[in-house]
């Protein structure tokens, strides 16, 4: 494999076909089981240990997240949160450190029985289980985290029922936390212009997610970041922060790493 990798390299058209054909094929066996068998392709996931929330890579992109956050309404306790996709709850109990309760819910019932384990200790913490496309989300929250779960839901009819629910379960002032990966930086820009494999595998790239989300449901874009790993075997991902609401003092401007703006009031029930 090795040596395949070493000539692959010697030809970058070559090397980057190779890295575009086995992405295209894990993320076309992705789309068939997240549409069809959901629940039981978590499951196995879960059983497998396929994702290392508390490698290296995991806790610096969580570290980033909570960071950018902290930036945005400030460093003291954060209100009510909702977190979808809670897998095993490594993130829930860093927010539940923060949070002035938490309800996490996964479609697993093996990641809620994990996650449960974990956030035991935490008496603000409550964890459910929840099919986010096909569920009602009870309550009202000051934070909605959807990280790494949109891509989960396949197909724009689906995707939008999703999205509606996470927006519905936001309080007005209230902040919408999205973060994905993409496909691979140096492959997307690429053939980032090829418009076939989107509808083919029933995905939205992040990038798209993000204006689909801003436009469709009359969200406030106040934040986006490409995040980029300083370790290797980290993702690229999107994180983007959007708030219910008008903004306080009317500013419209997006907020990035490059570009900073003022920054976002909490809800009013928080502040009280």
């Amino acid at each position: 494999m090795n040596g395949l990798k070493k000539m692959l390299l010697r030809f970058p058209v070559l090397y980057k076909l190779a890295i575009l054909f086995r992405f295209l094929v894990d993320e076309a066996s992705f789309a068939s089981w997240v549409w069809i068998a959901p629940k039981k392709f978590m499951d196995k996931s879960h059983l497998r240990r396929t994702w290392d929330f508390e490698s290296s890579c995991s806790q610096e992109f969580h570290n980033r997240v909570l960071a950018v956050i902290a930036g945005r309404i400030g460093g003291e306790q954060w209100g009510d949160a909702l977190e979808i996709g809670c897998s095993e709850g490594v993130f829930t109990s860093y927010l539940a450190t923060r949070c002035r309760a938490v309800d996490a819910y996964d479609i697993s019932p093996v990641a809620r029985m994990r996650a449960t384990e974990r956030c035991a200790k935490y008496p603000n913490v409550r964890i459910e289980l929840l099919d986010l496309a096909k569920d009602e989300i009870p309550g009202q929250y000051d934070l909605v985290f959807a990280m790494d779960i949109l891509s989960c839901v396949r197909g724009r009819k689906r995707l939008t029922a999703a999205a509606k629910k996470l927006v519905s379960a936001l309080r007005d002032g209230g902040i919408l936390v999205y973060t994905d990966n993409s496909m691979p930086l140096d492959i997307l820009r690429s053939w980032g212009s090829h418009r076939w494999w989107g509808p083919c595998l029933a995905m939205m790239e992040p990038d798209d997610c993000v204006q689909f989300l801003k436009t469709r449901f009359c969200l406030q874009l106040v934040y986006r970041e490409q995040y980029l790993p300083d370790q290797q075997g980290g993702r690229d991902q999107m994180i983007a922060l959007f708030q219910k609401g008008p903004v306080p003092g009317g500013k419209t401007d997006v907020e990035s790493v490059e570009e900073p703006v003022a920054s976002v009031a909490l809800p009013v029930k928080y502040t009280q």
